[in-house]
């Protein structure tokens, strides 16, 4: 990435820093740490002109804005541009205060940790099924064989729609693309992001699968907790968080292991060590870059003063590399304390999905210690490039 330079604050009054960066170009989205670096280091909260948003990128201030939904406003939408913000209005990701918590809690009778607890056993034998495929197979896509294998054939059944699980992960991709600047990606992903919306609001009971989780929303509508207009926009929210982010967060978790045979040593040797994996391996991939929000009032943070209707990038992925909170915050760690990871966000509006991530990449890494003794990293990973998502789109490996 070009190097770049801290400029006065803007304007002087503020006493902000200012980095003139594009953040959503090619080099930053394919390696962020960089710019993430130079953010953290540049102050709490740092003025982007080129995107006209605040970037927020160190641990404790990241966190603290997740926590003031208030403050830090998502009913007004969380894409760096207003398109999008228009046009996904309804969805609980798009939402504050109790419109929120009420999608909220309809949501999670499905996705929640109890709601979830009679798809295990077949998440499970799923992902026995998988990694029995790859042993001796020899090289293989870890991100298209390994990763997708739960999200496309286990969870886009639940979810109860009547399209392919290719066609969902098509329009997650988009969707999250889309919530990027207006910048040539994202106007080429927005065809995809509202062909979604355009097929949810076609939606009724009667169209999707009996017992899915979509239905589930309908059933919501007709006890009177919701609209039918929310319940059709609601569909969408069972694909983002079921899907992409967590392909790449699986896709990550098995490059670590094979990049660190001592971690992948330990797991075997102490399978009680699966949850840190999966949380370490979330943290240090955080397939979600960052949202924005909407700042709600004049206000004083981090040292910067932000005005009411101005946009800040919370960046995820910059707080979980963040040396203020975490020793070594590269190495892949199994013995790092729990908690504090802001890969599924943090807040109101951790992400509805994190209990279904938890489940399919445990599952994975349980068929692996079963059957694996090592896992080889055949050749260099290739990352996407999405304004959003993070991560690894294609990675060749070996199971022996």
């Amino acid at each position: 990435m070009a190097p770049t330079a801290l400029r006065p604050s803007r304007p002087a009054a503020r006493d902000a820093p200012e980095l003139d960066i594009d953040l959503y170009a090619d080099a930053a989205i394919e390696d962020s740490a960089p710019a993430f670096a130079q953010i953290r280091d540049a102050g709490p909260a740092v003025w982007m002109p080129g995107h006209r948003l605040w970037a927020i990128g160190r641990f404790n201030e990241v966190r603290d804005a997740l926590r003031d939904d208030e403050l830090f406003a998502s009913g007004h939408g969380v894409a760096a541009n207003p398109l999008t913000n228009l046009a996904a209005r309804g969805t609980t990701l798009f939402s504050d205060g109790e419109p929120h918590v009420t999608r909220r809690r309809v949501l999670m009778r499905s996705l929640g940790a109890k709601a979830l607890g009679p798809i295990a056993d077949r998440l499970d034998a799923e992902a026995e099924a998988i990694v029995a495929g790859l042993l001796g197979r020899g090289r293989f896509d870890a991100a298209r064989d390994f990763s997708s294998g739960l999200p496309m054939r286990v969870v886009a059944d639940l979810v109860g729609v009547r399209v392919s699980g290719e066609r969902l992960l098509g329009w997650g991709s988009s969707s999250f693309d889309a919530l990027g600047p207006l910048n040539r990606r994202g106007l080429r992903a927005a065809a995809g992001g509202l062909g979604m919306i355009a097929y949810s609001q076609r939606l009724s009971r009667s169209r999707v699968v009996p017992g899915s989780w979509a239905e589930s929303v309908f059933e919501a509508a007709e006890r009177g907790e919701i609209s039918k207009r929310e319940a059709r926009s609601m569909v969408i929210d069972f694909v983002a968080p079921s899907l992409d982010t967590t392909i790449l967060a699986s896709t990550q978790m098995l490059w670590l292991l094979g990049e660190n045979p001592a971690a992948w040593q330990r797991l075997r040797e102490d399978p009680a060590l699966i949850p840190a994996a999966v949380v370490e391996s979330v943290r240090l991939g955080s397939p979600i870059r960052g949202f924005t929000r909407r700042l709600g009032r004049d206000a004083e943070f981090g040292g910067v003063r932000m005005r009411a209707g101005e946009r800040a990038a919370l960046l995820f992925g910059a707080a979980n590399l963040d040396e203020r909170r975490y020793p070594d915050p590269e190495c892949f760690d199994l013995d790092r304390p729990p908690g504090g990871n802001l890969g599924w966000g943090f807040g109101p509006h951790t992400c509805v999905g994190i209990h279904l991530a938890k489940l399919e990449m445990a599952a994975l890494l349980r068929a692996l210690l079963a059957q694996v003794e090592t896992i080889e990293i055949a050749g260099p990973p290739v990352r996407i490039r999405n304004n959003t998502l993070q991560g690894i789109g294609s990675l060749p490996a070996r199971l022996r």
